[in-house]
């Protein structure tokens, strides 16, 4: 009897002792899942409106939007962003006794290094290629006779401006463009060539 019990016993120990860890396993919360540091795709991106005043030969009213999305830091103080603008202007010009009128609808995409110079306040500066779609016309008075045209031009954007950061969300600022246009500037409407155009522009952009 004693040597039945002793073979039991032999057989029945590795049995227990490979359950053991089983269980005890079984027993063991699981770890809590790593939660993603994965941003979203829209992480960053800050979307604005501008008003201000165009000139060249030609002056007057413009309007901008623009959707600026983050990109990489190029070192610790200089950080590049990809900006979208569409822009609207109504300029006019007076020559002699005729009147040009232009509505001047402009997309460029451009990049924007902004340099932080204080904790609330960052420079910054766009440098883009795009394009400029003009509807010009050109009026003499007592119907002496008129003219209008619609082109599309290619035209550039050299640009430097400051934001201030109101709250985490909103920052205000204003900026200097200067948009070269190139070709004739309304080709039937009394063509006046390449323009270059600076724009004073104040306004607010917004992250998402």
């Amino acid at each position: 009897m004693k040597i039945r019990n002793f073979f039991a016993i032999a057989l029945l120990a590795p049995a227990v002792a490979l359950a053991a860890p089983a269980s005890k396993s079984k027993s063991q919360p699981k770890p809590a899942p790593v939660e993603s540091q994965r941003s979203g795709d829209l992480q960053g991106l800050e979307v604005g409106g501008f008003v201000g005043y165009e000139t060249s030969d030609f002056s007057g009213l413009a309007l901008r939007l623009d959707a600026a999305m983050p990109f990489r830091e190029l070192s610790p103080q200089v950080k590049l962003s990809f900006v979208g603008s569409v822009g609207y202007s109504h300029l006019t010009y007076d020559y002699w006794f005729a009147k040009f009128t232009s509505n001047v609808f402009k997309i460029v995409p451009a990049a924007r290094f902004t340099i932080p110079v204080a904790p609330q306040l960052d420079v910054f500066g766009d440098v883009g290629i795009g394009l400029a779609h003009i509807r010009a016309s050109w009026d003499l008075p007592y119907g002496f006779g008129s003219a209008s045209s619609n082109s599309t031009n290619l035209m550039m954007r050299l640009g430097v401006g400051a934001w201030y950061q109101a709250n985490p969300k909103i920052k205000v600022g204003a900026m200097i463009d200067l948009d070269p246009i190139f070709g004739n500037y309304g080709t039937d409407a009394g063509g006046l060539g390449s323009q270059t155009f600076w724009n004073l522009l104040v306004g607010a952009m917004f992250q998402i």
